[in-house]
């Protein structure tokens, strides 16, 4: 016991520090978590073992908190420009898995490692291009609404992705038959179609189901309210996992239904606040800077012969990896959006925005290594690739939207 306390103050105290460091560098809080557990990790401290008893633990409530977190961001239903979006959304999301798939051809990934490449490629950081967004005041700009609904319709597409290659990893053969496909396809439609029937039932208006989970929860006290919306996000999980999709896909989608009109405004402050706090302040710096202590780079370059072979054979496959996600996303993007019609200044704005993959791609990277997906060499390419990505991403939106 007394050993969990310890890492858990450690991990929390430089979480802090680096978050505030980077924050003063103008660079999002989440590349200085994953910096601090580089840092206090096998790579250069040597602090924390990777197999800490408990750490895993803390790291899977991380995922659940930040994804159903992520699902709560996301609100669908009010964004404007939804057919431009679509375009752009699917040219990014079409050109990233030809980049993610070519990357493994160039490289010689298997199938399974290649796929799970192809959906951080494909993946966007919805909450960093609205933070910005909105720091600049364009969130409701048409711009603005097409980067949003863009980002949303990329994540959901890349979450439905998620949930096959998961379910087709979860087969004896990393090269499942065509049948074995097909049932995965199925159960997520099915999943689906059930979340579409709930989402329907719950936004229809003066509707029976909205109407009586309003008053139910207007006679909960606050704990009760964020009880039963955290119920409601295991219960989702465990259906996608029963069902074998993965629990994460049933945590995202129930994010995404708990609304506003569904609990009612005070209800649904309440929790998203806490559920934001303990996000933000505990469970994501402990995710993050697990991620980091888990990527040793001692594994992956060589130390005593900087200049070798398999360093630089590291190197090139790191930088490739960048320029094709960011060649796939950005270029995908830029061509949806003049099919769309939009401006090339507005194309490359829209472009530069999905280019971030940030907490999300970090997240299903992290997944990935967890569950033996991936090897610790396309587990430190797609963090580099989310780190690059997430700091060159603002840069070059603040630069072209007007």
């Amino acid at each position: 016991m007394m050993e969990i306390i310890l890492i858990l103050f450690i991990i929390l105290v430089f979480a802090r520090a680096f978050r505030w460091i980077f924050a003063r560098m103008q660079q999002p809080s989440v590349i200085g978590e994953l910096f601090a557990g580089i840092l206090i990790g096998p790579s250069i401290l040597n602090l924390i073992s990777p197999t800490a008893k408990g750490l895993d633990i803390l790291a899977d409530l991380g995922i659940f908190f930040l994804i159903f977190f992520a699902g709560m961001e996301m609100r669908m239903a009010s964004v404007k420009e939804y057919y431009r979006a679509i375009i752009i959304a699917l040219m990014s999301i079409f050109f990233s898995i030809l980049a993610g798939m070519a990357i493994g051809r160039l490289f010689n990934l298997d199938l399974i490692s290649s796929l799970f490449v192809s959906i951080v490629f494909a993946l966007t950081a919805l909450p960093i291009s609205v933070r910005i967004l909105m720091d600049m005041r364009k969130m409701n700009s048409p711009v603005g609404n097409i980067i949003v609904t863009s980002a949303v319709i990329d994540d959901v597409f890349s979450f439905v992705f998620l949930a096959i290659v998961l379910s087709i990893a979860k087969g004896a053969s990393k090269t499942p038959d065509a049948g074995y496909v097909l049932m995965t396809i199925i159960k997520v439609s099915i999943f689906l179609l059930i979340i579409y029937i709930l989402n329907r039932l719950l936004t229809a208006k003066n509707g029976f189901l909205p109407r009586g989970i309003k008053l139910l929860f207007s006679k909960l006290d606050k704990e009760s309210q964020f009880f039963a919306v955290i119920i409601f996000g295991i219960f989702a999980g465990y259906i996608g996992e029963l069902l074998e999709i993965t629990f994460i896909i049933g945590v995202f989608y129930a994010g995404i239904l708990i609304k506003k009109t569904t609990i009612g405004i005070e209800g649904y402050e309440h929790s998203y606040d806490v559920i934001s706090s303990i996000t933000l302040g505990i469970f994501a710096p402990i995710f993050f800077v697990y991620m980091g202590i888990l990527l040793d780079i001692s594994m992956i370059f060589d130390y005593s012969d900087i200049f070798s072979a398999r360093n630089l054979n590291q190197a090139i496959f790191l930088l490739a990896a960048i320029l094709f996600a960011t060649a796939g996303k950005s270029g995908g993007a830029f061509l949806g959006g003049l099919l769309a019609r939009l401006k090339i200044v507005d194309a490359l704005a829209v472009g530069s925005a999905l280019n971030a993959r940030g907490m999300v791609g970090l997240v299903i990277a992290g997944i990935g290594l967890k569950d033996g997906l991936i090897n610790m060499s396309i587990y430190a390419m797609l963090v580099m690739l989310c780190i690059v990505t997430t700091i060159i991403a603002p840069i070059g939106l603040k630069r072209f939207i007007k």
